[in-house]
């Protein structure tokens, strides 16, 4: 910052004692050799006194003598001074200052008491039994200056005077991401309606809900401060470098004065934007949410770009500056779900965003419950995160066929309980206690309610199972128990499925009704769920077949399972854009493999003229196939990400059903491998001709090689999350 006569602003140390400073930032050269780095502080109005300070007589002041400053003191433009006044320096904006300055409300009792000091800007990372400091914990706890990375003044005195992105947050970048946020309504229709229709939500929406007022307020001061913005974001970036502690007692209606008001963070912005993105994903672009009071609409796939890169910024600026917390991993986790949509699960991005939730949850120690004293809101809270994290990393591990990023073996988190939204946020201890008093020994509720945490809870312990079959299908080496292993799994994955409340489990409902009784949001996920467990029950026995030939009639009647259940999808034409949204990636996930077997398996008997296994019709293989080949066509529209290869997967089971319907047995004057090798009777072309996806292998014809090709298809997966 610049003085009134345009000089740059000695900091308070070299003011007070008449030294001269040379400005440089975040701590200046002659404050670091005199040992009183920790003092160093550039002060925005040095000489302004509290309110109520009486004014000196004249005759008491001393008289001054200046002196001329050297040219090479005024080296820094103003543009430079504005780019230092945001750098995480605790000191540059005092606390005390901007809520006097500013008038943002104070929070109440139990939020100020878990701000930190704002000196110490050290962050507490989790740091596990063989950690550096675990073995000074074995008979006292760690002092948190043990825990506390290195400050950004400890740097080297060489780099302290350059300017380096890595260390400050320009006023250009702070400007986009609050300018992006205009009009806020928007925002906050789009969240309200996010909670609102999204029944599986990681996110526990009053947690949410309750800050979306404040944020409001916070925008509006921001916008209002004029051409002294710079000092408001800087203020933003030292919140954000700070630690985020959430007391024991405080209640749920007051977590939001953490991340809000004199408190509010990067990370709070980014999320409001990443949520608002994530329901304009499932929202149609002709809806009434994208329609402003002034008239203007917004483009829906030009907004959730402009979302997606700039909440990339504000993770940007919160990775720099080290912000681990709740926030951040709520944040990271929606830009993963929200950029997988818009890019492809292809798409590098998402799998990097996914290890940077995954980190960020470690560092936070969100994987472990028992070491920490937190209020019932926020344990719940980490559970549901943590359970769709790790659920995500299963689902990305088996998309991609690599390694997973989490292990339970190195959690104790538990499963959320089966508790509503409201009940979680509740600050009526009584009503908690009774509503807890009516969970079952295993946590399920015995009410037959089917909340957000109910999918939460199910899915989790279904990723638990795949965890374990990645194991055996991802393993480097061949495992000589693999066969009784995977029998072991999927007698466990049964016991699981069969244990399970009967309001969660599809079958046991009526299929036309239940599309009425419980709505299409609730099916959509309860659909979902099964066809997990039946696609699991596929991963396993194709495995087996690896192993031992007799395995295929179990496997085809699981495939048909899996197809006769995706097909219902086709009787539901007419339900609302954000369910329908769903249904390309469940049709390519979890029915394609399944589809592919059949198909395949069908034309290998048809040519060599033997019958299906008993488990399962001809027939009824031909039919599916034909209904599933129709399907394809209305399902996936024009630009979605998954267009092209479902069209091009469509040409080849249309192709393997004309083969099979169009074949005629060879004469008994052929030989039979002539027969064999006359490839596609009656159908132009072959396999080898069609036009292929970009970048990808010939679709190969035979069935194990079909499933290792499809394994490594790139398509875009809107809903494995």
């Amino acid at each position: 910052m610049l003085r009134r006569n345009g000089k740059p602003r000695s900091c308070e140390p070299c003011r007070i004692s008449k030294i001269r400073c040379d400005h440089a930032s975040p701590k200046c050269e002659k404050c670091q050799a005199r040992g009183i780095s920790d003092q160093c502080f550039y002060h925005p109005a040095p000489m302004t006194k509290p309110a109520g300070t009486p004014r000196k007589q004249p005759g008491e002041a001393r008289r001054r003598v200046v002196k001329p400053r050297m040219h090479s003191e005024t080296r820094f433009t103003r543009d430079h001074e504005i780019f230092n006044a945001l750098t995480t320096s605790p000191t540059a904006l005092r606390m005390e200052d901007v809520r006097t300055s500013n008038g943002w409300p104070t929070p109440p009792d139990s939020a100020a008491r878990s701000v930190t000091n704002p000196q110490e800007t050290g962050r507490a990372f989790y740091l596990g039994s063989t950690s550096y400091a675990s073995v000074f914990a074995e008979e006292r706890p760690i002092p948190d200056s043990m825990h506390e990375q290195p400050l950004e003044s400890a740097t080297p005195t060489v780099l302290s005077s350059r300017i380096t992105g890595s260390r400050h947050c320009q006023i250009g970048g702070g400007h986009s991401i609050i300018s992006k946020m205009t009009p806020f309504s928007f925002f906050e229709r789009s969240i309200r309606k996010y909670f609102e229709e999204n029944k599986s939500s990681a996110l526990v929406g009053p947690l949410v809900m309750s800050a979306l007022p404040q944020v409001r307020k916070d925008l509006e001061r921001l916008q209002a401060i004029g051409s002294d913005q710079f000092s408001a974001y800087a203020e933003i970036t030292r919140s954000t470098t700070a630690q985020l502690k959430v007391p024991a007692s405080m209640p749920a209606s007051e977590f939001y004065t953490l991340f809000t008001g004199p408190n509010l963070r990067w990370e709070t912005l980014g999320l409001v934007m990443i949520l608002a993105a994530g329901n304009a994903q499932y929202t149609h672009p002709d809806d009434a949410v994208f329609t402003l009071e002034d008239g203007r609409k917004l483009e829906k796939d030009a907004l959730i770009e402009d979302m997606i890169h700039t909440t990339n910024d504000c993770i940007s600026i919160c990775q720099i500056h080290g912000a681990v917390n709740d926030i951040m991993v709520w944040l990271l986790y929606a830009n993963m779900l929200v950029t997988s949509n818009f890019y492809g699960d292809n798409y590098h991005g998402v799998w990097r965003r996914m290890g940077d939730s995954i980190s960020a949850l470690y560092a936070e120690g969100i994987h472990c419950e028992d070491e920490y004293d937190e209020p019932f809101f926020m344990r719940e809270s980490r559970r549901r995160i943590y359970s769709a994290v790790y659920r995500s990393d299963k689902t990305l591990a088996t998309f991609f066929g690599r390694p997973p990023m989490m292990s339970q073996r190195y959690s104790n988190r538990q499963v959320p309980l089966d508790l509503d939204d409201n009940i979680l946020a509740t600050s009526d201890s009584d009503l908690l206690s009774e509503t807890l008093s009516r969970l079952d020994s295993e946590g399920w509720n015995t009410d037959g309610k089917i909340w957000a945490s109910s999918w939460m809870r199910l899915r989790c312990r279904q990723a638990m199972l795949k965890e374990r079959l990645l194991e055996q299908s991802l393993a480097g080496r061949e495992d000589g128990d693999m066969v009784q292993k995977l029998q072991v799994i999927s007698s466990e994955a049964h016991q699981f499925w069969e244990a399970l409340p009967s309001q969660l489990r599809y079958e046991l409902y009526d299929e036309e009704r239940v599309w009425s009784d419980l709505g299409p949001a609730i099916v959509l996920r309860m659909i979902s769920a099964y066809l997990e467990a039946l696609h699991m029950e596929f991963s396993i026995q194709r495995m087996m077949r690896r192993q031992n030939q007799l395995a295929l009639p179990t496997l085809l009647e699981v495939s048909m399972k899996v197809l006769s259940t995706v097909l219902i999808f086709n009787k539901q034409r007419k339900l609302h854009y954000n369910i329908q949204r769903h249904f390309p990636t469940i049709i390519l996930f979890y029915c394609l493999p399944s589809a592919g077997v059949l198909a395949l398996e069908l034309r290998r008997c048809t040519l060599e003229n033997v019958p299906l296994p008993n488990t399962v019709s001809r027939a009824d293989v031909i039919r599916n196939l034909s209904v599933l080949i129709s399907c394809l066509d209305w399902v996936v529209l024009p630009g979605d990400g998954n267009h092209r290869l479902c069209s091009e997967l469509n040409k080849m089971l249309a192709m393997v059903l004309d083969e099979v319907l169009n074949y005629q047995p060879p004469s008994a004057n052929e030989s039979q491998s002539e027969s064999t090798g006359a490839g596609l009777q009656g159908v132009d072309g072959g396999f080898f001709d069609m036009p292929l996806v970009d970048g990808m292998e010939p679709i190969p014809t035979e069935s194990e090689d079909f499933l290792n090709w499809l394994d490594n298809a790139n398509w875009s997966n809107t809903y494995l999350f």
